[in-house]
């Protein structure tokens, strides 16, 4: 019987499947089947948010399981699609946000040579993460945390012509693949001490005690190690803004519902075996990388790595909001962030293309007039991500720093000294791009609305940026299955009260607000009222800490002399003893035993040469054909995958 769960995930697959193998040769390349795919898994998740809302307390169902493998000890592998509060909201954010993008997609790539196949990128991507949500143990989660990696993979570098898309879309890979040794060792790790993936055995076994301290550490500090490759923390967040060479609509996406957001789910989803010592560093490392990627944010040019960077620093809130214990309030940030975020990249891809994919904001200015409506709603998510109040991110916001108040006062001082960064940067980027006279009169004279498939989306998030906040829905479904134990480590975090009522704090509020608004006015006193003059004094004592901000702290260059050198020298050492070394010696040798044989007679020099060069043969041979296997092609690896997999199933079944 199909339930909405099924129909949810099922439809959007099936749309991937049609779009990737005859898209090109469906009307308007498809792009309508994709909108309808998507908009039917939207339904379902209004209708699975609807039925968590009426019973919020306890309310958890497995909708479908399936064992593929016993391997005889401990519990059968499944696969499994669960859902409980946190996984129907998660639903509503990913289907709402990837229809929109689905649909802003239709006016901003109309005319690209691969209309059809980033359509079916597009509907695979969020195919992924609602893979990822649904999953009702760790490897299936796993599964989905991998296919998010790979379409993120094929959709930064989506205009493989290009050399920096290619490089962007590698960077990004490698980068979160290193995360993800962290993600293998913590289900190795629970596996070995708990005997199951499945996630209610594995809470059970931590709240009864029987996952040791060793073992809940080493796996808590994996799983945060992977979330800090897909969510771009310290010191893995470098692929983020690169991962801006792809289109637009990719990037709402990967910022919003999709790749970076896994991160943070995952770790609230882990939450139950995440000891005090893990909060810890997820809570330091979420406040740093909050304050951090704000500095970097100020010095950006170009308006989409504003955005990234600003991302960065909003998804280290979630994470200093997880670590102090206030669960549900990073997780409503990341409900909230996803609607005002999502309407920020989608504004500037109106940007982007009104101005003929110029993305260097010292060439705008003055665009509110001729883009009123992105102009407006693009203005009301600057102000919803700086806290102003009664907007969404007001809400939120506070919340995490109510319970940084409580838990971390020092990182509350890095939290609010981000919300003033962030108030600044995006007053910064508003101004430059929209107000003021315009920088570059060519771009500004060709300048216009897009058509509504790009408007549409911009007021359906606008709306929702301002009105996500209200209301306390969030606080019974927002929180993951916790024992006993994970509230006793909450209990012990908080020395007020229940962390339930962290946001109510009015003192945190007001500090709050009058950092939001000290950066508002400073970026319109700093980039509106002053003049040019008095700009360049205020910014010559701080020019030291400006270029480290432009070079984004020079991590980019950190990694190229501590791995990416050593890497290229060790490469050339072997390219020169093989060659030069083996190959000469190998030549060498059978110069010898051909002269050899010309004296003695006794061996034939055919003999020598033909097992001289047999055995070069035979490396090429070999050679050749691992070169197939790993050339470099997804879709080879995908199928050979699958290839993997069903004989494995064939030969389970004959044995």
């Amino acid at each position: 019987m199909l339930t909405p769960a099924l129909v949810l995930l099922l439809a959007p697959l099936a749309g991937f499947v049609i779009q990737y193998f005859a898209g090109r040769r469906l009307p308007r390349q498809g792009d309508w089947l994709t909108l309808l795919t998507i908009g039917t898994s939207l339904a379902c998740a209004v209708s699975i948010l609807l039925t968590a809302l009426a019973e919020p307390v306890g309310f958890s169902h497995t909708v479908w399981s399936a064992a593929w493998m016993n391997p005889g000890a401990g519990d059968p592998w499944t696969v499994s699609i669960t859902i409980d509060g946190l996984t129907a909201v998660m639903l509503f954010v990913v289907t709402l946000v990837a229809f929109l993008v689905h649909l802003f997609s239709v006016g901003y790539m109309h005319g690209d040579p691969k209309y059809w196949l980033f359509f079916a990128w597009l509907q695979m991507f969020s195919v992924s993460m609602l893979i990822l949500v649904l999953a009702g143990n760790l490897l299936h989660l796993f599964i989905g945390w991998e296919l998010v990696g790979l379409c993120s993979y094929k959709l930064i570098g989506f205009w493989s012509e290009k050399k920096a898309p290619g490089n962007a879309s590698r960077k990004a890979f490698i980068t979160t693949r290193i995360g993800d040794v962290g993600m293998l060792v913590a289900i190795m790790a629970i596996y070995a001490a708990v005997g199951s993936f499945e996630f209610p055995r594995i809470f059970a076994a931590a709240q009864q005690g029987l996952l040791s301290d060793g073992w809940m550490l080493v796996a808590a500090l994996g799983v945060f190690f992977a979330a800090v490759g897909k969510s771009a923390q310290l010191p893995l967040h470098v692929w983020l803004p690169d991962a801006m060479e792809g289109p637009t609509p990719v990037s709402a996406l990967i910022h919003a519902a999709t790749m970076v957001a896994a991160g943070v789910y995952l770790v609230a989803r882990m939450m139950p075996i995440f000891p005090p010592e893990a909060l810890t560093v997820v809570a330091v490392v979420g406040g740093v990388t909050a304050l951090m990627a704000g500095l970097i944010a100020v010095a950006q040019n170009d308006i989409k790595k504003v955005l990234a960077y600003s991302t960065v620093s909003q998804l280290g809130y979630m994470f200093l909001g997880l670590g102090c214990g206030a669960w549900h309030a990073g997780l409503f940030h990341l409900t909230t962030h996803a609607f005002f975020k999502a309407l920020m990249f989608l504004g500037s891809g109106s940007v982007i293309h009104a101005c003929h994919h110029e993305q260097d904001m010292r060439k705008m200015g003055g665009l509110l007039r001729k883009l009123p409506l992105t102009g407006i709603t693009f203005g009301i998510g600057v102000l919803a991500i700086a806290g102003v109040p009664f907007l969404s991110g007001f809400y939120s916001k506070d919340a995490i720093l109510a319970a940084a108040w409580h838990r971390f006062p020092v990182l509350f001082w890095l939290g609010l000294g981000s919300a003033l960064l962030t108030a600044f940067y995006m007053t910064r980027l508003f101004v430059g791009t929209f107000l003021g006279k315009p920088k570059d009169q060519h771009v500004h004279d060709h300048a216009h609305e897009g058509p509504p498939t790009m408007t549409v989306p911009l007021l359906v998030l606008a709306v929702l940026s301002v009105v996500a906040g209200y209301g306390a829905w969030h606080t019974d479904l927002l929180a993951p299955p916790l024992g006993e134990r994970a509230v006793g480590v909450i209990q012990r975090f908080d020395t007020v009260g229940d962390t339930a009522h962290f946001e109510h704090s009015g003192f945190v509020a007001m500090l709050a607000t009058a950092a939001g608004a000290l950066g508002l006015l400073l970026g319109l006193v700093v980039f509106r009222a002053i003049s040019t003059a008095a700009k360049d004094a205020l910014r010559r004592p701080l020019a030291p800490l400006e270029a480290a901000c432009a070079s984004k702290f020079w991590f980019d260059e950190l990694y190229r002399d501590m791995f990416l050198r050593p890497a290229y020298a060790l490469a050339r050492l072997f390219s020169w003893s093989d060659g030069g070394v083996v190959d000469g010696a190998v030549n060498g040798a059978g110069a010898l035993g051909r002269r050899g044989a010309r004296v003695s007679g006794a061996t034939d020099r055919h003999v020598v040469d033909g097992a001289v060069r047999g055995s070069g043969g035979l490396a090429w041979l070999l050679g050749g054909i691992a070169s197939r296997l790993q050339g470099g092609r997804v879709r080879a690896y995908l199928g050979w995958s699958v290839a993997a997999v069903a004989l494995f199933l064939v030969l389970r079944q004959v044995f």
